[in-house]
């Protein structure tokens, strides 16, 4: 049964070295774990997408521990990419945990130029 006396405030639980030794895991999980996804590296050591939020927003003011974060997203996306690419994982699959993940819109992609019809290279 759930004992309220055993858990730890978040305050006290979540310091900087904790969630650097965490992101530290999650970060070489990123680049070479088999995971494709953030959720399901949390999930591998025992935590919860609402924790990474938790974490953003505490630690919002600490660069290091924000850049870190920010790089395994990125790692984390790129690697959706890439197995979207190989067909390891469904295309929609791939679009839909963009979008609602990484904030990707298709929209983003109308800022791209258009090409020259006139180029002769």
């Amino acid at each position: 049964m759930y004992n309220q006396q055993d858990k730890q405030p978040n305050a006290q639980k979540w310091t900087a070295e904790v969630v650097k030794a965490h992101l530290d895991e999650i970060e070489r999980d990123a680049d070479v774990g088999p995971s494709f996804f953030l959720n399901r590296a949390l999930v591998r050591r025992g935590l919860y997408k609402q924790i990474w939020a938790y974490w953003k927003k505490t630690f919002q003011q600490n660069e290091d521990i924000m850049e870190q974060m920010l790089l395994i997203e990125t790692l984390f996306e790129s690697k959706i990419l890439e197995a979207a690419m190989k067909k390891q994982i469904a295309g929609p699959v791939a679009a839909l945990t963009l979008k609602f993940n990484y904030n990707w819109n298709h929209r983003n992609y109308n800022t791209v130029p258009a090409i020259n019809k006139n180029y002769q290279g």
